[in-house]
């Protein structure tokens, strides 16, 4: 089973230093997704269990317990979050390309009326750069802005489907 080990001084570590509310209530601590992020970047293979150690003298089941209940559930409904959040920008994605084609067809079918009139004239040099616009701004987002997105959502998907231990080190 391949495993990540994150080293903790004290359960805080896990959380916001801003945010003193009860462990179930909590903010996530940016600084322990970012060690998430790196030690998963690193592992050849998707992890089966998240490991934390703490000395033993820190350690307290109680708490344990709840803490594990809480990053279960903020890895799930982040995973949520980031699959809706997916879901809408390929759409609005596939949208923005879809009217920039339109705008295009638009644009040549107006080529073709038998009287060239200065409105047909002006509405064809605003469709123009306007089709295309949409086109590249659409490419650019599918093909860099949304691999992002899936990064994300795909770091939340395994942090959801992960078990979580304690460990004393």
């Amino acid at each position: 089973m391949t495993e990540l080990d994150l080293w903790l001084d004290s359960y805080d570590d896990i959380y916001s230093d801003f945010d003193s509310r009860h462990y179930l209530k909590r903010r996530i601590s940016e600084d322990f997704l970012y060690e998430l992020r790196r030690e998963m970047k690193y592992k050849e293979h998707n992890a089966e269990g998240l490991f934390l150690l703490l000395p033993q003298e820190q350690r307290n089941e109680e708490s344990e317990k709840v803490i594990v209940s809480s990053l279960s559930d903020f890895f799930r409904r982040q995973f949520l979050f980031h699959q809706l959040k997916c879901r809408g920008k390929l759409r609005k994605g596939i949208l923005t390309l879809l009217s920039g084609i339109m705008i295009i067809l638009l644009n040549s079918w107006s080529d073709f009326p038998l009287s060239p009139s200065h409105i047909i004239v002006s509405i064809k040099a605003l469709l123009e750069p306007a089709g295309w616009f949409l086109i590249w701004a659409s490419f650019d987002f599918l093909f860099y802005d949304f691999t992002r997105l899936k990064n994300e959502r795909d770091f939340y998907k395994l942090l959801s489907e992960i078990h979580i231990y304690f460990k004393s080190a």
